[in-house]
């Protein structure tokens, strides 16, 4: 017979986190491939009893910065100090096109420049990394990509064959962590997952 003193809780820890207002399918799609994931809402992010500690990958997906698809770019700005220290802390940030020209990532710890404009893309690896498995065909679609990334951010990815050497996968080391900014619009890859959690 189980005394109290004998009950285990056991608490499954939860890998990523999707930042997002709403429930949404790229946590179907994280569950089906084998990943533990929830939404969480941006706003919870400052409560006293949330900590994004125990996450291992935090995902902002496509569209954040469009009103049309989501309302967090503003929950995302407000709460900037928990994300940065997220990643200080040696977590992995993973943040798509933000679909829209404001400056949607002034949020992010490390500065960097979008340019939006939805458009099928040949991609180039520029540097090898296990990153660039994002992805594992050559073309894939894009909402725009990144300019002058080159100073605090490692390209990985770029449009091939582009005179202006535009960037679709940058990579940047903050802290003990890193932040991974995309613009290839189409879901990643299991092996790009397993990456960013650590397997």
């Amino acid at each position: 017979m189980l005394k109290d003193a004998d009950v285990v809780v056991v608490v499954k820890e939860i890998e990523i986190a999707l930042l997002w207002d709403k429930d949404t399918p790229f946590k179907r799609y994280l569950t089906d491939k084998g990943f533990d994931c929830e939404v969480v809402t941006p706003g919870v992010l400052a409560a006293p009893f949330f900590s994004v500690a125990g996450y291992k990958l935090v995902i902002v997906q496509a569209g954040f910065g469009n009103e049309l698809y989501s309302r967090i770019l503003k929950e995302l700005r407000a709460n900037s100090v928990f994300i940065k220290n997220f990643v200080k802390a040696g977590g992995t940030l993973l943040v798509s096109g933000a679909l829209s020209n404001k400056d949607a990532y002034n949020w992010l710890p490390v500065k960097i420049k979008y340019v939006m404009g939805k458009r099928r893309v040949r991609i180039e690896v520029i540097k090898e990394h296990r990153a660039a498995v994002i992805v594992e065909k050559e073309e894939c679609m894009c909402d725009g990509y990144f300019e002058e990334a080159e100073r605090e951010w490692e390209v990985i990815l770029k449009v091939k064959g582009d005179k202006d050497e535009k960037a679709i996968l940058v990579l940047s080391e903050y802290g003990a962590g890193e932040i991974i900014a995309t613009t290839i619009h189409e879901y990643p890859t299991e092996r790009f997952i397993a990456y960013c959690v650590g397997k």
